[in-house]
């Protein structure tokens, strides 16, 4: 399920139920969660309402309902 933290402004997208592994922090605020066997579970994008700005904002809206 995808989720947005509007006091941490984090936005959390969902891609695959595995199980988790550990987490690669990119210096651009996107942190990659990782399975054992590779694959991409999921993303978390800090300082969202940053990249998500003017009519892409709309991504937030849609994620808090």
């Amino acid at each position: 399920e995808n989720w947005y933290d509007s006091e941490e402004d984090i936005l959390g997208i969902h891609i695959e139920d595995k199980e988790y592994w550990k987490s690669i922090e990119l210096p651009n605020g996107i942190i990659i969660d990782v399975s054992r066997d590779g694959k991409i579970i999921g993303i978390e994008i800090l300082r969202a309402s940053k990249i998500f700005s003017g009519d892409v904002k709309k991504v937030l809206d849609l994620v808090k309902k």
